[in-house]
Formats: structure tokens, C-alpha cells, sequence
């Protein structure tokens, strides 16, 4: 009987700890798996987990952000990656958070004169609460930044061309025979 009572005990615990797995983060206005257009720096503020139902959070959590870049440099088939993490801590009362000024940058290049390929470029924006080793299922986003490039032209005026008559092209030239050589001929006659 003592064994069927400890299994059943073991068992309560285990569903227990099951039952109390971390909430994961949500972003305001985002789902996750969603595409995010951004400036960079940007900010990232949560729903109070106090709003979510049926959430699990403490007030000593700790909300991490993972900013990631995979990008290529021009010229290059190599991938390389860079990551900027940010942490918050939940407020006590209501789960509130708020991460800002999340901006990332490619780390800096060996090659002289090299700048990176846009068009292969991808960030990606993770987030997930923390607590004594314990981590939540992430919430993650596409970043797509909204790069403003401004190609100036310089002014022109755009005049006629003018051909002197000397620099004119003759084509198919004939031969004419000087003025002065008829005269003479004339004369001769």
C-alpha cells in the first residue's frame, strides 16, 4: 500500500511540474512566426502576463531577447552570423515589459573596401523568459528593415549640342576641285 501511495504522490508532483511550465513572452500586436518591419533601433513591448490566461511568470523571471543577423559580405559565399542579446525583468505586479533599442550591426569585416549583401541578409528576433535555468518556449519574428536608399542624381541641364561646321562629318566625301584650278583652265582654252 506504502508503494501505491508514493507512486501516486510521485505522480501529483510530476504533473505538478508539468502544469508550471513558463509562459511564453508575447509581443503586442505580433504573433509569433510573424514578419516585423522596423528601423533600426527599434523596441519590443509585451503583453503584461497578467493579461494572458492562465500564465506562469515570477517576479524574479527574466525576459531575454536574441537579435540574430545571417548575412553574406559582397563578393563572398561565406555565411556569417551576429547576435546582440538584451534582457528585461517582468514588473512584480502586473508581468509588464518593455526591451529597447534593439539594433544590430555586422561584425567587422577583414576584407578592406567590402560592404555586406543586402539582398542575402535575414534577421531573425527571439524572445523567452528565464527562471533558475528553467526557459519557456520562444516567441520569434522575421525582421525586415526598411532600408531608405536615396540615390541622388546630380543636376544636368540638358542643352543642345552644337556642331560647329567644322567639326561636321562628311560622310561619303567627294572630291572637289579647288576654284582657282577652273579658272585657269578656262583661261587656257
Amino acid at each position: 500500500m506504502k508503494k501505491y501511495i508514493l507512486y501516486f504522490i510521485l505522480m501529483s508532483l510530476s504533473y505538478i511540474a508539468f502544469a508550471q511550465n513558463l509562459t511564453p513572452p508575447q509581443v503586442e500586436g505580433y504573433l509569433s512566426a510573424s514578419t516585423i518591419k522596423v528601423n533600426f533601433p527599434f523596441n519590443v513591448k509585451g503583453i503584461p502576463f497578467t493579461k494572458i490566461p492562465k500564465s506562469v511568470w515570477y517576479p524574479t523571471s527574466v525576459i531575454i531577447a536574441d537579435l540574430q543577423m545571417n548575412y553574406y559580405m559582397e563578393g563572398s559565399n561565406s555565411k556569417q552570423i551576429n547576435t546582440v542579446r538584451k534582457h528585461v525583468i517582468p514588473d512584480s505586479k502586473t508581468g509588464a515589459w518593455e526591451i529597447t533599442g534593439l539594433s544590430i550591426e555586422p561584425l567587422p569585416n577583414s576584407i578592406p573596401n567590402t560592404s555586406v549583401d543586402h539582398n542575402r541578409t535575414t534577421y531573425m528576433l527571439s524572445i523567452y523568459q528565464i527562471h533558475t535555468g528553467q526557459k519557456s518556449a520562444m516567441w520569434y519574428a522575421n525582421i525586415q528593415p526598411n532600408y531608405v536608399q536615396v540615390h541622388k542624381i546630380p543636376d544636368q541641364k540638358m542643352k543642345p549640342i552644337i556642331v560647329h561646321p567644322k567639326d561636321k562629318i562628311i560622310l561619303n566625301p567627294q572630291p572637289i576641285p579647288p576654284k582657282e584650278i577652273k579658272k585657269k583652265r578656262l583661261g587656257n582654252l
